[in-house]
């Protein structure tokens, strides 16, 4: 089994949803600050090379995360897309493809190559602030036989200990259970925009969190060019959506999503070259993107 390199950020399953009858999509980039269109087919983008590998441990565990838990978590959340799409009731969920989109949707916010170093120097901090507290708890326990310390204790047990606790840390980000527990119990519904003059894009920054501690908040995204996903706190507020013209959520929800966009910009077609050109990428979040998760610059 080859181990996979390309580490994809928008899973390629989800950028099919932008591919025309050829198989291929447009993918929109900035080049010394000049806008390049190209065709390309959905696994040929929104990726980075080994984004996710943890070198420091054993070949067949360096890609834990791409080869595992995303092979596993995208795989769940492709099924649960074909829900979304069709206005599943709730009835036809179940815990767990309701928990692989709640998942999915809050991996695609953490997952993105410029979060990554955020992510692990916040795994490393982690790991180096339990120090004092494992060495307080091995004292407790530990025999005359053994050594003075618990990072000595725990190199001798198990030398990779350190780049596994890490590795998990991050995985507990993008499987964040206080936000995936909230999308959970959120309304969701997936709005037809078919009628709308343009179609949805599709950036790296496409989801769109507002006031979720809120009654009035929502969660967003991009679905595919005529779909846009909504999660609600409050049934009102979808009825407020659902009330909106076409063209105005649209509007909005391209102009968001194609001025966060850090790397890349999707779409079906050509047709909306002019406006990906005038925005893309000029409200950029300020990094950190994260700075609540622990980060050190």
């Amino acid at each position: 089994m080859s181990i996979p390199r390309d580490h994809h950020f928008i899973p390629a399953f989800f950028l099919e949803q932008w591919a025309s009858a050829d198989g291929k999509l447009i993918e929109y980039s900035l080049k010394h600050q000049k806008l390049i269109a190209k065709p390309v087919g959905p696994r040929a983008t929104g990726y980075q090379f080994d984004l996710y590998a943890f070198p420091e441990l054993p070949a067949d565990q360096s890609q834990f995360i791409e080869q595992k838990f995303f092979d596993y978590a995208d795989r769940a959340a492709s099924e649960a897309l074909e829900l979304v799409l069709a206005n599943a009731p709730f009835s036809s969920w179940s815990v767990e493809s309701r928990s692989a989109w709640s998942r999915f949707i809050v991996a695609i916010h953490f997952r993105h190559p410029d979060a990554m170093p955020e992510l692990r120097s916040a795994a490393q901090s982690v790991w180096e602030g339990s120090g004092k507290k494992s060495q307080q708890a091995y004292e407790l326990i530990k025999t005359s036989e053994d050594p003075a310390t618990y990072d000595e204790y725990l190199a001798q047990r198990d030398p990779l200990a350190h780049a596994k606790a890490r590795v998990n840390l991050i995985i507990k980000s993008f499987d964040n259970d206080i936000l995936g527990r909230h999308l959970n119990n959120m309304f969701w519904e997936a709005l037809d925009l078919t009628r709308a003059n343009h179609k949805l894009l599709m950036s790296d920054r496409p989801v769109l969190f507002s006031s979720l501690k809120e009654r009035t908040g929502y969660v967003s995204m991009p679905l595919n060019p005529t779909k846009l996903f909504v999660g609600v706190n409050d049934r009102k507020t979808l009825d407020v959506f659902r009330g909106t013209a076409r063209n105005q959520i649209v509007r909005i929800a391209n102009r968001y999503c194609v001025r966060r966009a850090r790397k890349f910009v999707w779409a079906n077609d050509l047709s909306q070259e002019r406006f990906v050109n005038k925005n893309m990428s000029q409200d950029m979040e300020p990094t950190p993107l994260f700075p609540n998760i622990g980060w050190r610059g």
